[in-house]
Protein backbone atom coordinates (compact mmCIF):
# COMPACT_ATOMS: atom_id res chain seq x y z
CA UNK A 1 0.00 0.00 0.00
CA UNK A 2 1.58 3.27 -1.16
CA UNK A 3 1.65 6.20 1.31
CA UNK A 4 2.89 9.72 0.63
CA UNK A 5 3.23 12.67 3.01
CA UNK A 6 3.03 16.27 1.75
CA UNK A 7 4.00 19.18 4.05
CA UNK A 8 3.39 22.53 2.36
CA UNK A 9 3.35 26.20 3.34
CA UNK A 10 -0.04 27.80 2.79
CA UNK A 11 -1.97 30.93 3.78
CA UNK A 12 -5.47 30.85 5.27
CA UNK A 13 -6.96 34.28 5.84
CA UNK A 14 -4.21 36.40 7.41
CA UNK A 15 -2.35 33.45 8.91
CA UNK A 16 0.49 31.39 7.48
CA UNK A 17 0.33 27.69 8.25
CA UNK A 18 1.84 24.34 7.45
CA UNK A 19 -0.58 21.94 5.78
CA UNK A 20 0.34 18.28 6.28
CA UNK A 21 -1.57 15.69 4.25
CA UNK A 22 -1.14 11.92 4.33
CA UNK A 23 -2.14 10.17 1.09
CA UNK A 24 -2.85 6.49 0.59
CA UNK A 25 -2.81 5.47 -3.08
CA UNK A 26 -2.99 9.22 -3.91
CA UNK A 27 -6.22 9.63 -1.92
CA UNK A 28 -6.01 12.07 1.05
CA UNK A 29 -6.47 10.18 4.31
CA UNK A 30 -5.45 12.68 7.03
CA UNK A 31 -5.00 16.45 7.03
CA UNK A 32 -3.50 18.75 9.66
CA UNK A 33 -3.03 22.53 9.80
CA UNK A 34 -0.35 24.05 12.01
CA UNK A 35 -0.20 27.86 12.50
CA UNK A 36 3.38 29.06 11.92
CA UNK A 37 3.37 31.98 14.35
CA UNK A 38 1.63 30.28 17.29
CA UNK A 39 3.58 27.96 19.60
CA UNK A 40 1.48 25.10 20.86
CA UNK A 41 1.34 24.26 24.56
CA UNK A 42 0.49 20.64 23.81
CA UNK A 43 2.87 18.21 25.54
CA UNK A 44 4.79 20.87 27.49
CA UNK A 45 5.39 20.39 31.24
CA UNK A 46 5.06 23.27 33.73
CA UNK A 47 5.29 23.83 37.43
CA UNK A 48 1.82 25.29 37.96
CA UNK A 49 -0.02 26.85 40.87
CA UNK A 50 -3.57 25.86 41.79
CA UNK A 51 -5.80 28.92 41.55
CA UNK A 52 -9.22 27.43 42.23
CA UNK A 53 -10.72 24.01 43.01
CA UNK A 54 -14.25 23.28 41.80
CA UNK A 55 -15.56 20.10 43.42
CA UNK A 56 -18.90 20.35 41.60
CA UNK A 57 -17.25 19.93 38.18
CA UNK A 58 -14.40 17.74 39.43
CA UNK A 59 -11.60 20.02 38.27
CA UNK A 60 -8.93 22.41 39.49
CA UNK A 61 -7.88 25.52 37.59
CA UNK A 62 -4.10 25.80 37.48
CA UNK A 63 -2.11 28.85 36.39
CA UNK A 64 1.04 27.94 34.43
CA UNK A 65 2.09 31.49 33.53
CA UNK A 66 0.96 35.04 34.11
CA UNK A 67 -1.80 34.92 31.48
CA UNK A 68 -2.37 31.22 30.87
CA UNK A 69 -4.52 28.83 32.88
CA UNK A 70 -5.37 25.17 32.35
CA UNK A 71 -7.78 22.79 34.01
CA UNK A 72 -6.77 19.59 35.78
CA UNK A 73 -9.31 16.82 36.49
CA UNK A 74 -9.36 16.12 40.24
CA UNK A 75 -9.31 12.40 39.49
CA UNK A 76 -5.81 12.91 38.09
CA UNK A 77 -4.43 14.79 41.08
CA UNK A 78 -3.53 11.63 43.01
CA UNK A 79 -0.65 11.11 40.55
CA UNK A 80 0.72 14.63 40.97
CA UNK A 81 4.27 15.55 41.97
CA UNK A 82 4.09 18.53 44.35
CA UNK A 83 6.78 21.10 44.99
CA UNK A 84 6.05 20.74 48.69
CA UNK A 85 5.43 17.13 49.69
CA UNK A 86 1.83 16.65 50.87
CA UNK A 87 0.48 14.30 53.51
CA UNK A 88 -2.62 13.73 51.40
CA UNK A 89 -3.66 14.26 47.78
CA UNK A 90 -6.40 16.83 48.37
CA UNK A 91 -5.76 19.83 46.13
CA UNK A 92 -5.99 23.31 47.62
CA UNK A 93 -5.55 26.80 46.14
CA UNK A 94 -1.89 27.77 46.29
CA UNK A 95 -0.56 24.23 45.83
CA UNK A 96 2.30 23.97 43.32
CA UNK A 97 2.58 20.83 41.20
CA UNK A 98 3.88 19.53 37.87
CA UNK A 99 1.34 19.38 35.04
CA UNK A 100 1.56 18.45 31.38
CA UNK A 101 -0.73 19.89 28.70
CA UNK A 102 -2.54 16.94 27.10
CA UNK A 103 -5.33 18.68 25.15
CA UNK A 104 -5.31 22.08 23.48
CA UNK A 105 -7.91 24.78 24.09
CA UNK A 106 -11.14 24.18 22.19
CA UNK A 107 -13.60 27.00 21.51
CA UNK A 108 -14.11 28.68 24.91
CA UNK A 109 -12.58 25.80 26.86
CA UNK A 110 -9.23 25.97 28.61
CA UNK A 111 -6.40 23.58 27.71
CA UNK A 112 -6.57 20.34 29.68
CA UNK A 113 -3.63 19.29 31.84
CA UNK A 114 -2.59 15.93 33.27
CA UNK A 115 -0.55 15.07 36.35
CA UNK A 116 0.66 11.83 34.74
CA UNK A 117 3.79 12.99 32.93
CA UNK A 118 4.83 11.50 29.59
CA UNK A 119 7.78 12.12 27.28
CA UNK A 120 7.19 11.11 23.64
CA UNK A 121 10.09 9.92 21.52
CA UNK A 122 10.55 8.58 18.03
CA UNK A 123 10.20 4.97 19.15
CA UNK A 124 9.03 5.16 22.77
CA UNK A 125 6.86 7.02 25.24
CA UNK A 126 8.31 7.24 28.76
CA UNK A 127 5.94 7.86 31.67
CA UNK A 128 6.67 8.97 35.23
CA UNK A 129 4.49 6.08 36.41
CA UNK A 130 6.03 2.65 36.43
CA UNK A 131 7.67 0.40 36.00
CA UNK A 132 5.63 -1.27 33.23
CA UNK A 133 5.91 -2.13 29.55
CA UNK A 134 3.09 -1.59 27.03
CA UNK A 135 2.92 -1.78 23.25
CA UNK A 136 1.22 -0.01 20.36
CA UNK A 137 -1.75 -2.04 19.16
CA UNK A 138 -0.29 -1.83 15.63
CA UNK A 139 2.78 -3.87 16.51
CA UNK A 140 2.81 -7.47 15.35
CA UNK A 141 3.11 -10.28 17.97
CA UNK A 142 6.68 -11.14 16.87
CA UNK A 143 7.68 -7.45 17.15
CA UNK A 144 6.27 -7.27 20.68
CA UNK A 145 8.21 -10.41 21.60
CA UNK A 146 11.49 -8.90 20.35
CA UNK A 147 10.88 -5.59 22.12
CA UNK A 148 9.95 -7.31 25.37
CA UNK A 149 13.32 -9.11 25.40
CA UNK A 150 15.14 -5.80 24.81
CA UNK A 151 13.38 -3.79 27.50
CA UNK A 152 13.19 -6.50 30.15
CA UNK A 153 17.00 -6.22 30.31
CA UNK A 154 16.72 -2.48 31.05
CA UNK A 155 16.36 -1.34 34.66
CA UNK A 156 13.92 1.58 34.73
CA UNK A 157 11.67 3.07 37.42
CA UNK A 158 9.54 4.53 34.63
CA UNK A 159 6.82 3.13 32.40
CA UNK A 160 7.73 2.35 28.78
CA UNK A 161 5.28 2.35 25.86
CA UNK A 162 6.68 1.04 22.57
CA UNK A 163 5.34 2.99 19.58
CA UNK A 164 4.65 1.48 16.17
CA UNK A 165 7.99 2.72 14.80
CA UNK A 166 9.80 0.68 17.47
CA UNK A 167 8.90 -2.49 15.59
CA UNK A 168 11.50 -1.82 12.89
CA UNK A 169 14.09 0.01 15.03
CA UNK A 170 17.52 -1.54 15.78
CA UNK A 171 18.20 -2.45 19.41
CA UNK A 172 21.01 0.11 19.77
CA UNK A 173 18.71 2.97 18.73
CA UNK A 174 16.00 1.85 21.13
CA UNK A 175 18.43 1.67 24.03
CA UNK A 176 19.96 5.06 23.13
CA UNK A 177 16.56 6.76 23.02
CA UNK A 178 15.51 5.14 26.29
CA UNK A 179 18.69 6.34 28.05
CA UNK A 180 18.21 9.90 26.79
CA UNK A 181 14.55 9.96 27.80
CA UNK A 182 15.33 8.62 31.29
CA UNK A 183 17.87 11.44 31.78
CA UNK A 184 15.26 14.00 30.64
CA UNK A 185 12.55 12.59 32.91
CA UNK A 186 14.87 12.46 35.93
CA UNK A 187 15.89 16.09 35.27
CA UNK A 188 12.24 17.20 35.10
CA UNK A 189 11.28 15.40 38.30
CA UNK A 190 14.28 16.63 40.33
CA UNK A 191 14.39 20.19 38.99
CA UNK A 192 10.62 20.60 39.03
CA UNK A 193 10.38 20.79 42.78
CA UNK A 194 13.15 23.41 43.00
CA UNK A 195 11.89 25.99 40.49
CA UNK A 196 9.36 28.83 40.93
CA UNK A 197 5.83 28.19 39.68
CA UNK A 198 5.31 29.18 36.06
CA UNK A 199 8.57 27.50 34.99
CA UNK A 200 8.39 25.48 31.76
CA UNK A 201 10.36 22.31 32.54
CA UNK A 202 9.88 20.62 29.18
CA UNK A 203 9.13 22.26 25.84
CA UNK A 204 7.30 19.98 23.46
CA UNK A 205 8.37 19.56 19.84
CA UNK A 206 6.49 21.59 17.19
CA UNK A 207 2.97 20.32 16.44
CA UNK A 208 3.83 18.94 13.02
CA UNK A 209 6.72 16.86 14.44
CA UNK A 210 4.41 15.38 17.09
CA UNK A 211 1.97 14.32 14.39
CA UNK A 212 4.76 13.09 12.13
CA UNK A 213 6.12 10.88 14.91
CA UNK A 214 2.77 9.07 15.05
CA UNK A 215 3.02 7.96 11.41
CA UNK A 216 4.66 4.51 11.05
CA UNK A 217 7.74 5.06 8.87
CA UNK A 218 7.35 1.63 7.32
CA UNK A 219 4.07 2.78 5.76
CA UNK A 220 5.68 5.77 4.00
CA UNK A 221 7.21 5.70 0.53
CA UNK A 222 7.71 9.42 -0.10
CA UNK A 223 7.78 12.76 1.75
CA UNK A 224 7.59 16.10 -0.08
CA UNK A 225 7.94 19.56 1.49
CA UNK A 226 8.66 23.09 0.28
CA UNK A 227 9.86 24.36 3.67
CA UNK A 228 13.67 24.24 4.25
CA UNK A 229 13.21 24.24 8.06
CA UNK A 230 10.86 21.27 7.83
CA UNK A 231 13.33 19.50 5.53
CA UNK A 232 16.10 20.04 8.07
CA UNK A 233 13.96 18.60 10.89
CA UNK A 234 12.97 15.63 8.71
CA UNK A 235 16.62 14.89 8.02
CA UNK A 236 17.29 14.90 11.78
CA UNK A 237 14.28 12.69 12.53
CA UNK A 238 15.19 10.17 9.85
CA UNK A 239 18.97 10.22 10.27
CA UNK A 240 19.03 7.26 12.67
CA UNK A 241 16.33 5.29 10.89
CA UNK A 242 17.22 2.21 8.89
CA UNK A 243 13.94 2.46 7.01
CA UNK A 244 14.73 2.30 3.28
CA UNK A 245 13.83 3.20 0.64
CA UNK A 246 12.12 6.43 1.73
CA UNK A 247 12.28 9.33 -0.70
CA UNK A 248 12.44 12.76 1.01
CA UNK A 249 12.57 15.76 -1.29
CA UNK A 250 12.58 19.54 -0.99
CA UNK A 251 10.20 20.96 -3.59
CA UNK A 252 11.44 24.11 -5.37
CA UNK A 253 9.20 25.78 -7.94
CA UNK A 254 8.31 29.45 -7.47
CA UNK A 255 5.84 29.36 -10.37
CA UNK A 256 3.80 26.47 -9.01
CA UNK A 257 3.79 26.32 -5.17
CA UNK A 258 3.45 22.91 -3.59
CA UNK A 259 0.03 23.66 -2.07
CA UNK A 260 -1.27 24.48 -5.56
CA UNK A 261 0.32 21.42 -7.13
CA UNK A 262 -1.70 19.27 -4.70
CA UNK A 263 -4.76 21.58 -4.66
CA UNK A 264 -4.59 21.80 -0.87
CA UNK A 265 -6.73 24.95 -0.67
CA UNK A 266 -9.48 23.20 -2.62
CA UNK A 267 -9.13 20.12 -0.41
CA UNK A 268 -9.49 22.10 2.83
CA UNK A 269 -12.42 24.06 1.41
CA UNK A 270 -14.16 20.83 0.39
CA UNK A 271 -13.89 19.60 3.98
CA UNK A 272 -16.07 22.51 5.08
CA UNK A 273 -18.90 21.40 2.80
CA UNK A 274 -21.73 19.42 4.35
CA UNK A 275 -22.43 17.33 1.24
CA UNK A 276 -19.89 14.71 0.09
CA UNK A 277 -20.58 12.85 -3.15
CA UNK A 278 -19.58 9.20 -3.59
CA UNK A 279 -18.59 7.41 -6.81
CA UNK A 280 -21.84 5.44 -6.86
CA UNK A 281 -23.91 8.63 -7.02
CA UNK A 282 -24.93 8.46 -3.38
CA UNK A 283 -23.85 11.16 -0.95
CA UNK A 284 -23.21 11.94 2.70
CA UNK A 285 -24.44 14.96 4.64
CA UNK A 286 -22.04 15.77 7.49
CA UNK A 287 -23.10 18.20 10.21
CA UNK A 288 -21.23 19.19 13.37
CA UNK A 289 -23.11 20.34 16.44
CA UNK A 290 -21.99 21.17 19.97
CA UNK A 291 -23.14 17.77 21.24
CA UNK A 292 -22.16 15.40 18.40
CA UNK A 293 -21.38 14.98 14.69
CA UNK A 294 -24.10 13.54 12.44
CA UNK A 295 -23.54 11.80 9.08
CA UNK A 296 -26.59 11.02 6.95
CA UNK A 297 -26.34 8.51 4.09
CA UNK A 298 -28.42 9.09 0.93
CA UNK A 299 -28.88 7.08 -2.29
CA UNK A 300 -28.71 10.25 -4.43
CA UNK A 301 -28.25 9.49 -8.12
CA UNK A 302 -27.48 5.79 -7.66
CA UNK A 303 -29.28 3.69 -10.30
CA UNK A 304 -28.00 0.18 -9.62
CA UNK A 305 -29.58 -2.71 -11.51
CA UNK A 306 -29.62 -5.12 -8.57
CA UNK A 307 -32.53 -5.64 -6.20
CA UNK A 308 -33.28 -2.93 -3.67
CA UNK A 309 -31.74 -4.71 -0.67
CA UNK A 310 -28.42 -5.32 -2.44
CA UNK A 311 -28.42 -1.76 -3.73
CA UNK A 312 -28.88 -0.37 -0.24
CA UNK A 313 -26.10 -2.58 1.13
CA UNK A 314 -23.63 -1.52 -1.58
CA UNK A 315 -24.32 2.17 -0.90
CA UNK A 316 -23.97 1.62 2.85
CA UNK A 317 -20.64 -0.16 2.32
CA UNK A 318 -19.28 2.72 0.24
CA UNK A 319 -20.70 5.21 2.75
CA UNK A 320 -18.96 3.45 5.65
CA UNK A 321 -15.57 3.71 3.92
CA UNK A 322 -16.10 7.37 2.99
CA UNK A 323 -17.43 8.26 6.44
CA UNK A 324 -14.35 6.74 8.11
CA UNK A 325 -12.12 8.78 5.78
CA UNK A 326 -14.06 12.00 6.37
CA UNK A 327 -13.96 11.52 10.14
CA UNK A 328 -10.16 11.43 10.02
CA UNK A 329 -9.79 14.27 7.50
CA UNK A 330 -12.19 16.57 9.38
CA UNK A 331 -10.81 15.44 12.76
CA UNK A 332 -14.28 14.81 14.14
CA UNK A 333 -14.37 13.62 17.73
CA UNK A 334 -16.68 12.86 20.62
CA UNK A 335 -19.97 11.18 19.71
CA UNK A 336 -20.50 10.50 15.98
CA UNK A 337 -23.82 9.17 14.65
CA UNK A 338 -24.07 7.71 11.13
CA UNK A 339 -27.60 7.27 9.80
CA UNK A 340 -27.33 4.48 7.23
CA UNK A 341 -30.08 3.51 4.81
CA UNK A 342 -32.33 0.93 6.47
CA UNK A 343 -31.56 -2.74 5.84
CA UNK A 344 -33.87 -5.65 6.59
CA UNK A 345 -31.45 -8.61 6.62
CA UNK A 346 -29.59 -9.06 9.88
CA UNK A 347 -26.52 -10.59 8.23
CA UNK A 348 -26.05 -7.43 6.15
CA UNK A 349 -26.31 -5.25 9.25
CA UNK A 350 -23.70 -7.39 11.05
CA UNK A 351 -21.43 -7.21 7.99
CA UNK A 352 -21.65 -3.40 7.90
CA UNK A 353 -20.86 -3.17 11.62
CA UNK A 354 -17.84 -5.45 11.15
CA UNK A 355 -16.64 -3.39 8.19
CA UNK A 356 -16.74 -0.16 10.18
CA UNK A 357 -14.81 -1.75 13.06
CA UNK A 358 -12.08 -2.78 10.61
CA UNK A 359 -11.97 0.71 9.09
CA UNK A 360 -11.72 2.51 12.43
CA UNK A 361 -9.02 0.10 13.65
CA UNK A 362 -6.69 1.88 11.19
CA UNK A 363 -7.36 5.25 12.85
CA UNK A 364 -4.40 6.40 15.00
CA UNK A 365 -6.87 8.22 17.27
CA UNK A 366 -8.68 5.89 19.68
CA UNK A 367 -12.07 5.15 18.10
CA UNK A 368 -14.83 2.78 19.23
CA UNK A 369 -17.77 1.50 17.18
CA UNK A 370 -20.49 1.06 19.80
CA UNK A 371 -23.49 -0.40 18.02
CA UNK A 372 -25.90 -0.30 15.08
CA UNK A 373 -29.40 0.47 16.36
CA UNK A 374 -32.61 -1.13 14.98
CA UNK A 375 -33.06 2.11 12.97
CA UNK A 376 -29.62 1.54 11.38
CA UNK A 377 -27.98 4.44 13.18
CA UNK A 378 -24.38 3.59 13.98
CA UNK A 379 -22.91 5.00 17.19
CA UNK A 380 -19.19 5.79 17.24
CA UNK A 381 -17.00 7.57 19.78
CA UNK A 382 -13.64 9.12 18.89
CA UNK A 383 -11.22 10.53 21.44
CA UNK A 384 -10.88 14.32 21.52
CA UNK A 385 -7.24 15.27 20.92
CA UNK A 386 -7.41 18.56 19.04
CA UNK A 387 -9.84 21.01 17.48
CA UNK A 388 -11.84 19.80 14.51
CA UNK A 389 -10.58 20.96 11.12
CA UNK A 390 -13.57 23.30 10.85
CA UNK A 391 -12.59 25.02 14.10
CA UNK A 392 -8.93 25.21 13.05
CA UNK A 393 -9.83 26.86 9.74
CA UNK A 394 -12.14 29.33 11.47
CA UNK A 395 -9.36 30.37 13.86
CA UNK A 396 -6.83 30.70 11.04
CA UNK A 397 -9.24 32.82 8.99
CA UNK A 398 -9.83 35.05 12.00
CA UNK A 399 -6.11 35.43 12.61
CA UNK A 400 -5.97 33.34 15.83
CA UNK A 401 -7.83 35.65 18.20
CA UNK A 402 -6.13 35.87 21.58
CA UNK A 403 -9.21 34.99 23.58
CA UNK A 404 -9.63 31.71 21.75
CA UNK A 405 -6.20 30.46 22.76
CA UNK A 406 -6.66 31.27 26.45
CA UNK A 407 -10.23 30.09 26.92
CA UNK A 408 -12.44 30.64 29.97
CA UNK A 409 -13.25 28.67 33.10
CA UNK A 410 -15.31 26.29 30.96
CA UNK A 411 -14.06 22.72 30.70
Amino acid sequence: MSHKLVIARMNRGTAECLCMVLYRENVPEELFLFPRRKKSLLGSIYLGQVEKVSENIGAAFVRISGDQRVYLPLSDSSFALYKTRKKNTVLRPGDELLVQIEKEAMKSKLPRAAARLRLPGKYLVLTAEGPFLNFSRRLAPEEKKRLRKIFERESSPFGIIARTNAGEAPEEELQKELREMKVSMEHILTQGICRPWGTCLYQSAPDWIQEFSRIPLRSLDRIVTDDPEVMEELDRCLAASERTPLSVELYRDSLLPLYRLYSLEALTDSLLCEKVWMKSGGFLVIQQTEAFAAIDVNTGKYDGKKNAEDTVFLINQEAAAEAARQIRLRQLSGVILIDFINMKREELRRSLLSQMKQLTAEDPVKTAVIDLTPLDIMEITRQKERRSLKEQLALLSAGEREEDSHGTDSI
